[in-house]
């Protein structure tokens, strides 16, 4: 599907703002078969949703971060949606999510609610053609931001975020698609100056985890809830070395560090320890957009913009429960980290864009995919 570059800047820009507010403003297996519905409400109390399935849709492979994500609040608004309700979490991996997100946006249904993360925001800008989906024309229900750990095999010897600067010894990264999540990885890289060989192709973050953990690479990444879900206790055997996040917005704009890891720098710190400055310029400007773009509004979960309004209704109600229940509290804490949710009535106040990425911008990051990883639009 073809769209003019000013058109998707635009619905880009509508995006990002509309996410943001929410995030300023809030300061395949059956669960149901794990986890036994809630006990038939009050028959003075009856939902949209009693004794429905509802799928919620992961274009991801298992085990990643955004399947972990999904899996913690899945039981949650099961719990919240009505009797006898089972939520069915369904992974469709492939093409760095666009596969499984394409599929979702051919299939009108308020049964089924797309789980997405910031890998296929990025094809959508880039203007990658295998995308057929629009999220001008989706509406969210619930989302967080999630922050991602940078770390290294203790094989390579790097023991601090600092040795990766100008590093002699080339590394290997294995990822899922250099127009994906990927980038911001890739823009860490750039912005320090690692030697690094980066190999694309895994189908989601729990494959190119196993990829690491069997010597196949030696620096990888992943986001919040797959490192809690299978790296922290790899660090704690000292099985691997964490050296840095890719940080988290705060409400002036700025990238300030993870509150999940308040202990590891951010990548903008460690510039600074390396080249005695801040980082400025255009590669600066981009890695910070897509930081934004990809951790601020990173778990995010969508209905079609023609779904109904009671069925919206019912399902932001739920979500706003499941957040609020104390349980969820604690679960969501050990697993996906402690950041804010918000519902998605909150993301719908617009305001004056403080983020965009400009053309020049956007030129300047695809050449730079292209040219040096082999990027295709």
């Amino acid at each position: 599907m073809q769209r003019r570059s000013s058109t998707r800047t635009n619905i880009i820009r509508l995006f990002l703002t509309t996410i943001l507010v929410g995030l300023l403003l809030s300061g395949c297996n059956l669960i149901g078969s794990e986890t036994e519905p809630e006990a038939p409400l009050p028959p003075t109390e009856q939902s949209l949703y009693d004794n429905e399935t509802i799928r919620l849709i992961v274009p991801f492979a298992p085990g990643g971060g955004t399947d972990t994500w999904a899996r913690t609040v899945a039981p949650f608004m099961q719990k919240h949606l009505g009797r006898g309700v089972r939520v069915q979490v369904i992974n469709r991996p492939g093409a760095s999510g666009v596969s499984g997100t394409n599929s979702f946006n051919q299939s009108h249904d308020e049964r089924t609610i797309l789980v997405s993360a910031g890998s296929i925001f990025f094809p959508y800008l880039l203007g990658v053609k295998a995308v057929e989906y629009d999220f001008n024309e989706f509406v969210p229900i619930l989302g967080s931001p999630v922050g991602g750990v940078l770390f290294v095999s203790p094989e390579t010897g790097i023991q601090s975020a600092e040795e990766l600067c100008n590093n002699e010894e080339q590394l290997t990264y294995g990822g899922i698609s250099a127009t994906g999540l990927d980038i911001v990885p890739i823009l860490t890289f750039e912005l320090l100056d690692v030697n690094v060989n980066a190999i694309f192709g895994y189908d989601g973050k729990g494959s190119s985890r196993v990829a690491f953990e069997q010597g196949e690479t030696n620096i990888e990444y992943q986001t919040t809830p797959g490192y809690l879900a299978n790296i922290e206790r790899l660090s704690r055997e000292e099985k691997v070395v964490p050296l840095l996040t890719f940080g988290i917005l705060n409400s002036q704009g700025d990238i300030v560090r993870d509150p999940a890891f308040p202990d590891l720098p951010t990548a903008k710190e460690v510039y600074k320890s390396c080249f005695g400055t801040d980082p400025v310029g255009v590669e600066w400007d981009v890695y910070k957009a897509t930081v934004t773009a990809g951790f601020a509004i990173q778990k995010i979960m969508w209905v079609h913009g023609d779904t109904s309004e009671e069925a919206i209704t019912a399902l932001r109600a739920a979500a706003d429960a499941a957040v609020h229940d104390s349980e969820f509290s604690e679960t969501a804490e050990n697993l996906i980290g402690n950041y804010d949710f918000f519902v998605g009535h909150e993301a719908q106040v617009t305001f004056a864009a403080a983020f965009s990425l400009p053309p020049e911008s956007i030129s300047w990051l695809k050449n730079l995919l292209t040219e040096k990883y082999g990027a295709r639009y």
